[in-house]
C-alpha cells in the first residue's frame, strides 16, 4: 500500500468555547462580552497546524451528539480531512474563560465514555487507517471507556505497521505508551515532571529528567517551555540537551500553542529528516506565532510560504 501523509489520532475531541469578561469574581454574576466556538482539543489543533504547514494530514476520531455534529461542521468549515466514528455519548465542549488582562481559565469536561462496541469500532477503523499513513500521532486525553494501555498498544501496532509514531498526552495513558518506543513524544514541564513521578524545581533536574525520558522510548523527545521556548532530547544526544528561546511577542492566547509547536516541528522532521535542530526551531517559531492567532485559527500565509 501506498503510505502518504500523517494520521492524528484524537480520542477524546472537543468544541472549544471562548467566553471573554472582563474580569472574574466569585459569587458574582461574570458578564460574557464575547463568545467563540471552533473545533478544539488536541488531536484537531495538531491536524489544523500540520494542514497550515503544508502536510497531508488526515484526522480520526469519536464523534456524537449535537456537539459532535457541531465538531464535524467546523472541520468541514476549516477544511480539515477527518474520518469521524459516531457513538451514542454527547462530544464534549472546553471553555476558555479570559480576561481583560489576559489571564485564562480552562474548564475541561471528561465525557464522554465509549462502550465496549464503540471501542471496537473505533480500533476496527484505526486498524485500517494505520496502514494508510506514513506518520501516526496519538494526541491528547484518553477518552473514557478505553484501557490505559490504549495508546501504548496501538502506538505499538502502528510502529510494526511501519509507521513513525508520535505521542503527545500526559498522566497514566503517556506513562504506558513511552514503553511502545515512540519516535517521538511532547511533554511540557509538568507533563514532563508528571513521567519523572516528583516535582522538578531547576533546569538540570528538567532536563535529566527529558534525557531519561529519551532512553526509555529509544526516541526524541521534544519539551514545550511556555514563553522560555524548548528542548529537544535524542537517543544518541544524552549529553546535549538542544534549546531554542521563544521570541518575546506579544500574547492574545495560549490554548493549542503547544500542539501548534508538536505539528511544525513533525513536518519539518519530514521535510529535514537529519536536521533536529530544525524541528526544534520551527515548533517554537510556529508555537509562538499561534499564541498571536486568535483561538482555533491559523494565519492565512501557510508555513511553506514564511
Amino acid at each position: 500500500m501506498n503510505r502518504v501523509g500523517v494520521l492524528v489520532v484524537s480520542t477524546n475531541p472537543a468544541v472549544d468555547v471562548e467566553w471573554r469578561v472582563r474580569s472574574l469574581l466569585p459569587e458574582e454574576k461574570n458578564e460574557v462580552t464575547a463568545q467563540r466556538r471552533w473545533p478544539g482539543g488536541k488531536g484537531v489543533n495538531v491536524a489544523r497546524w500540520l494542514g497550515w504547514s503544508g502536510v497531508p494530514t488526515r484526522l480520526l476520531l469519536p464523534l456524537g451528539g449535537p456537539t459532535g455534529r457541531e465538531l464535524a461542521a467546523g472541520l468541514r468549515a476549516d477544511g480539515i480531512p477527518f474520518r469521524a466514528v459516531r457513538i451514542s455519548g454527547e462530544t464534549r465542549a472546553n471553555v476558555v474563560v479570559t480576561t481583560g488582562s489576559g489571564t485564562q481559565y480552562r474548564l475541561n469536561p471528561t465525557w464522554p465514555v465509549l462502550d465496549e462496541v464503540e471501542l471496537g469500532r473505533f480500533e476496527s477503523v484505526l486498524e485500517s487507517e494505520i496502514r494508510k499513513h506514513r506518520w501516526v500521532v496519538f494526541s491528547g486525553a484518553l477518552v473514557r471507556g478505553a484501557d490505559t494501555a490504549f495508546y501504548r498498544r496501538w502506538a505499538g501496532r502502528a510502529r510494526e505497521a511501519g509507521a513513525t509514531v508520535v505521542v503527545d498526552c500526559d498522566g497514566d495513558p503517556f506513562r504506558a505508551a513511552v514503553h511502545s518506543r515512540p519516535f517521538l513524544v511532547k511533554p511540557n514541564e509538568f507533563e514532563l515532571a508528571q513521567w519523572a513521578g516528583r516535582e522538578l524545581a531547576s533546569v538540570a533536574g528538567q532536563q535529566d529528567a527529558a534525557r531519561r525520558l529519551a532512553a526509555t522510548t529509544g526516541g526524541w523527545v521534544l519539551v514545550s517551555r511556555g514563553a522560555s521556548g524548548g528542548w529537544l532530547v535524542g537517543p544518541d544526544s544524552a549529553d546535549k540537551v538542544l534549546s531554542v528561546s521563544a521570541p518575546k511577542t506579544k500574547v492574545r492566547n495560549t490554548v493549542g500553542a503547544g500542539d501548534a509547536m508538536l505539528a511544525a516541528a513533525i513536518a519539518s522532521a519530514i521535510r529535514e529528516p537529519s536536521r533536529p535542530f530544525e524541528w526544534l526551531h520551527a515548533g517554537v517559531r510556529v508555537g509562538s506565532l499561534a499564541t498571536r492567532q486568535e483561538p482555533g485559527t491559523v494565519p492565512s500565509k501557510p508555513e511553506s510560504q514564511r
